[in-house]
């Protein structure tokens, strides 16, 4: 083989790199023989239009076996409606004889074949009128808007219709039939958050006794004192009793047409199907009718290229989940790309997407990446070719996943119950659900992070709000950090003591931060960091509080306590930092940068007594992940930036005694073993590595005793 200048220029670039890494083996992790399939496995959603079924099923069949995909999840419709709208039951007949031959083609070319609904509620209207169709309640928006497509979930015709819906698309005998995430009081547009129709107002008279016009109603619902009120009881229970009972109708008939058919359910973020009453684990059960493990399709993330930086933070939907269903359903996340080219999302981001699905969550991944419109597979093949590719990469990162299940990190605190107490400064129902707090912070700079136990709890008024007098003490009795806001409402519920405050009341113009304490600030000391755009809280701390930094205001007109730590007598060990994280002030560009990392990493250290799970070195906007098994340790770091990482460099809490075994596995899924060795450094494991991540990239190490 000749060699080019261009091939000779990459090997000598990749020689020295190379010789540091060590030898290369073909399989996912050493010691390990080969697998003879992939341990990744691609399910792909793809739409079938009436008119060109035959010739769409022989091209998915051409397309599954080139890119390894086993499993295809299909819904219907024809050229003109894309399925956006309920079909009559006659016309849900059509569809399904469109759908049997395909199938059976399909199944008889070895593909496993499920059903996604692709409306059950309806997304929206799209300038549809469907009250000439269909006899039911439509849709009632909290502000009056009226849906002329979207049913009233607690109407009895509709559910009769939906579970003769199902059940027809069961007679196919799909391997899972999934609700699409529509499944759902809010987002039905026009109507943004539903329903205030009669039914629901007459229903809401019998359970309260009380007759409210909708403005009444939304007014009762929203206001929290007291706490909760009778309204916003009785209205999430009379949401979660409507989906709920729809769910059992549903899966009862599927279990009819078709007893081995999983029920699925694509759903929506957890925050706000708490703020319209969703139990899951009644869900759980009533999609377990048939004595299979009902399956769950959460969102991986963002379905369009937004800020890279949004990567961490929208993962929380998935992780959110996972902490509440992971034992209970099996997890097919999903990668949307709509609409559906590069235009939209790039492979880059793809691909990182979906090697975080392997990390998290479970080798089988949803991918959505063909166009409704399109019946080809031709038009745009560049994702297609990074499925073939990838196939050893995610397997690889999969297995490493499976062989260390415990997730380490800074602990979220989080359960998903029902805002029952949270004040809504707005008049609309969008207001309900508990902001973002914590979500995709501390992993921008450097700090793992978790929604599973661990000893460092990351608080937010939002989790406090809904806690007892005695959770909230056992909270404060241990290791936690938490917001300005946070901070208030403790005040406010009589735990000044406990945090190290006598009060905390909103601040203006304190326009920057300086580190103040040298034990804390290090070679910072006394050098600032904006805080400009945040909103701030004037801390009084008690004497024996240790004040971290300060904030000024104009011209150091004035100066008021800023990051502060405080042990109770409980011995409980408290960070606060005066920005509102309700607010979204923590997620802000002026939160981040190399100052605020180096003192909230020894803040951390101090509250933890030791070192924390996982801290990742001169490394800005990545997204650490650590994860424990009985004999092997898994770091993953994501590159969330267009720079390239030119070399990795973390510190861990050290995972067992004597000196580690690191292997890293490659984009291409290889296993090798790195030529470095770890150091004991302030308590932590450290690890500098010749690992470059590329990026929007994701670079695995596995650490086993020598």
């Amino acid at each position: 083989m000749s060699v080019t200048r261009r091939r000779f220029c990459q090997s000598a670039l990749i020689a020295p790199t190379v010789a540091l890494l060590g030898e290369q083996s073909s399989h996912p992790t050493s010691g390990q023989e080969p697998r003879d399939s992939p341990v990744v496995n691609y399910m792909l959603r793809y739409f079938i239009r009436t008119e060109t079924a035959k010739q769409q099923t022989e091209d998915l069949i051409a397309n599954c076996q080139q890119n390894h995909i086993r499993h295809v999840i299909l819904f219907s419709g024809n050229q003109w409606d894309m399925g956006w709208n309920l079909p009559t039951l006659e016309e849900a007949e059509a569809r399904v004889e469109v759908l049997r031959p395909a199938v059976q083609r399909l199944r008889s070319a070895g593909l496993l074949t499920s059903i996604n609904m692709w409306t059950t509620i309806g997304h929206a209207d799209i300038g549809r009128d469907e009250r000439q169709r269909f006899c039911w309640q439509f849709m009632v928006g909290d502000d009056g808007a009226e849906s002329h497509a979207c049913p009233c979930p607690l109407d009895p015709t509709w559910k009769s219709y939906v579970a003769k819906l199902y059940g027809l698309f069961a007679q196919l005998e799909p391997e899972i039939i999934y609700f699409d995430d529509d499944f759902r009081y809010h987002n039905h547009r026009p109507v943004t958050w539903g329903c205030f129709c009669p039914l629901h107002l007459a229903e809401m008279a019998r359970r309260t006794g009380k007759h409210f016009s909708r403005e009444e109603l939304v007014e009762r619902i929203l206001i929290a004192e007291p706490q909760p009120t009778e309204e916003r009881t009785q209205w999430l229970q009379l949401c979660g009793d409507s989906i709920l009972e729809a769910t059992r109708l549903v899966a009862e008939a599927v279990k009819e047409s078709s007893p081995k058919t999983h029920m699925g359910l694509m759903c929506s973020n957890p925050d706000v199907h708490a703020a319209e009453g969703r139990r899951w684990l009644d869900m759980v059960d009533a999609m377990s009718v048939s004595g299979h493990q009902p399956v769950l399709r959460p969102s991986i993330g963002s379905y369009s290229e937004d800020t890279y930086r949004d990567v961490a933070r929208n993962l929380g939907t998935m992780r959110k989940l996972q902490l509440l269903l992971g034992s209970k359903m099996r997890f097919t996340p999903e990668l949307e790309n709509y609409p559906f080219t590069r235009f939209s999302k790039s492979v880059r981001l793809t691909r990182l997407q979906i090697a975080l699905s392997m990390l998290l969550a479970s080798p089988d991944v949803t991918l959505d990446i063909h166009s409704f419109d399109e019946t080809r597979f031709d038009y745009d093949t560049a994702i297609d070719g990074m499925l073939r590719n990838s196939v050893g990469y995610f397997s690889g990162v999969a297995t490493w996943a499976a062989e260390c299940g415990k997730e380490r990190g800074l602990q979220i605190l989080w359960d998903g119950r029902f805002p029952m107490h949270r004040k809504v400064n707005g008049n609309r129902m969008i207001d309900l659900p508990a902001p973002e707090c914590w979500e995709g912070v501390m992993d921008l700079l450097g700090f793992a992070t978790t929604f599973h136990p661990d000893e460092v709890k990351l608080a937010s008024r939002s989790y406090l709000e809904e806690r007892s007098e005695e959770e909230i003490r056992k909270v404060l009795n241990g290791k936690v950090l938490m917001d300005g806001d946070a901070v208030t409402l403790l005040v406010k519920r009589g735990f000044g003591q406990e945090i190290g405050v006598k009060s905390c009341e909103p601040v203006e113009g304190a326009n920057y931060e300086e580190m103040t304490n040298g034990h804390f600030a290090g070679k910072f000391l006394n050098r600032d960091e904006t805080s400009a755009e945040a909103y701030k809280y004037r801390l009084d701390p008690v004497a024996e509080a240790i004040v971290v930094s300060e904030m000024f205001g104009p011209a150091r007109s004035f100066s008021v306590p800023g990051m502060t730590l405080f042990e109770n007598a409980s011995g409980g060990r408290v960070g606060l930092i005066p920005q509102n994280g309700s607010r979204g002030d923590l997620y802000m560009l002026d939160f981040r940068g190399w100052k605020r990392q180096a003192v909230l990493k020894r803040m951390l250290e101090w509250i933890n007594k030791g070192p924390l799970p996982l801290f990742v070195e001169d490394a800005p906007n990545v997204c650490p992940f650590r994860r424990d098994g009985e004999k092997a340790v898994l770091v993953g770091i994501a590159n969330l930036s267009v720079d390239p990482l030119p070399h990795v460099s973390f510190r861990m809490a050290r995972p067992f005694e004597g000196e580690p075994r690191i292997e890293y596995l490659t984009p291409e899924g290889k296993c090798v073993q790195l030529k470095v060795q770890g150091t004991m450094q302030e308590d932590y494991l450290y690890l500098r590595t010749p690992v470059q991540i590329e990026p929007l990239g994701l670079a695995c190490f596995r650490l086993t005793p020598a």
